[in-house]
């Protein structure tokens, strides 16, 4: 369906302030020496990027901060050619004027890792961190009301932590929290690192908590089975309950070496874009979107929006992306979401959200969106992509002006369908 990815993933530098002990990167009793290549050069990787076209950018590392210069001036160029930019780190190195500078820059969003607000908990996962060093910068990132997002990745050590990190966090201000189970890293694989399924439904129920008691939006960052979700969880329409694996779908990892990877989970590389073009890297990766579904998933009702949840940790824990899950439990049919008929009448005015961003994709397709953080992505065809350009030109104006003026039934319905869709995909709004 996509040509080239839709998200990508950075890692300008290997380098680590900190060494977490459930980091997916390294083994972190020996860290290795880092290939980070000049500044120059890794600018000119994230270029390569910018010119593919990508919708969302996010800029990782090891930890990005210590790389500022590099940081700030692939921020720039993502932002000036119209790109969703976010950082993800673990706030150790920032400084009022990074910081600072990243706002003017109109960076979106930072990521920041926290996995504890226990100092004694805190320092034993990182090994060398500080929580206090950690809560005073977050408390400084606050101050510049870039949107943050906290998550907590959890282990057996953490695990009845949530709660309480998530009150403090809160209290500082943050409105966004994550908690996550850990992965395997699939080259050091240590099972002493993982939740068993009652655990991860008593995290699923600590996020619950947080959500109905610090009214903060709660999520998991990697994909569950959907099998393995709780019914409460649907009623309530928690956010998790619509991840599902995208790695070498619509989501590509790329390293500070130039090795493009299906995320930054895992290490396979498919090529490197030094050498080669991220569209045939991309194509060469295509088994992720035709093969890797366990044979068991095929006939459940649920496997189009699951995808057979995280293929790199079927990867870590048998050697094969195309096996099950460990937490997968059964098949499931998905609760249908009941959405109420939208009503066009004639005197409403259709007004057009956000700038209009698309590409040219696999046969006579096109993607598109228009919000900062591509959320509304659509696969259309090109006579659609023109009608919603015009749209873009010619909005705002009523239904009525809109209308097809005819007698031809099918011809409104048509109409009718493509406005219903543009409504809920938030690329058009209605007034009445």
């Amino acid at each position: 369906m996509y040509r080239l990815p839709t998200d990508v993933q950075l890692e300008i530098t290997d380098k680590c302030n900190l060494r977490c002990r459930h980091c997916y990167h390294f083994d972190t009793d020996q860290m290795p020496v880092s290939k980070d290549l000049p500044d120059e050069t890794i600018v000119a990787l994230a270029k390569k990027l910018v010119d593919a076209r990508v919708y969302s950018l996010v800029v990782t590392g090891g930890e990005p901060f210590l790389r500022p210069n590099v940081l700030l001036d692939i921020v720039r160029m993502a932002k000036e050619r119209g790109l969703f930019v976010s950082v993800n780190t673990n706030l150790i190195h920032a400084t009022p004027e990074l910081l600072s500078a990243l706002r003017q820059l109109g960076l979106n969003s930072f990521l920041a890792s926290c996995p504890s607000s226990d100092p004694a908990v805190y320092k034993y996962i990182t090994r060398c961190g500080n929580y206090e060093t950690f809560r005073t910068k977050l408390a400084l990132l606050m101050e510049y009301e870039i949107s943050c997002l906290v998550n907590m990745v959890v282990t057996p050590e953490n695990r009845e932590q949530i709660r309480s990190t998530a009150t403090d966090l809160a209290q500082l201000g943050v409105k966004r929290f994550a908690a996550t189970p850990a992965s395997l890293n699939v080259e050091y694989p240590d099972p002493k690192t993982l939740l068993t399924n009652a655990q991860i439904l008593t995290l699923l129920e600590d996020l619950d908590w947080c959500a109905e008691n610090l009214g903060v939006e709660v999520d998991v960052l990697e994909a569950l089975p959907k099998c393995l979700l709780p019914a409460w969880a649907w009623e309530k329409k928690r956010p998790f309950t619509r991840r599902s694996c995208q790695a070498g779908r619509m989501s590509a990892s790329v390293s500070n070496t130039g090795d493009v990877r299906p995320c930054s989970h895992n290490p396979n590389t498919y090529g490197n874009l030094f050498s080669e073009s991220l569209e045939s890297i991309w194509d060469r990766m295509s088994e992720y979107r035709n093969s890797v579904i366990p044979k068991s998933c095929h006939s459940c009702p649920a496997v189009a929006s699951c995808n057979g949840s995280c293929r790199t940790n079927a990867l870590a824990l048998t050697g094969s992306i195309a096996e099950m899950d460990r937490l997968m439990v059964g098949h499931i049919s998905l609760p249908k979401a009941a959405q109420a008929p939208l009503t066009l009448t004639a005197e409403a005015v259709v007004s057009f959200c956000g700038n209009l961003r698309w590409r040219k994709e696999i046969a006579d397709e096109f993607s598109m969106t228009t919000k900062t953080n591509h959320r509304n992505l659509l696969i259309v065809n090109h006579e659609t992509l023109e009608f919603v350009q015009w749209l873009e030109r010619s909005l705002p104006m009523t239904v009525g002006e809109l209308s097809p003026d005819c007698a031809d039934t099918e011809a409104t319905q048509a109409f009718n369908r493509i406005m219903e869709t543009l409504v809920r995909k938030e690329f058009i709004s209605v007034g009445y």
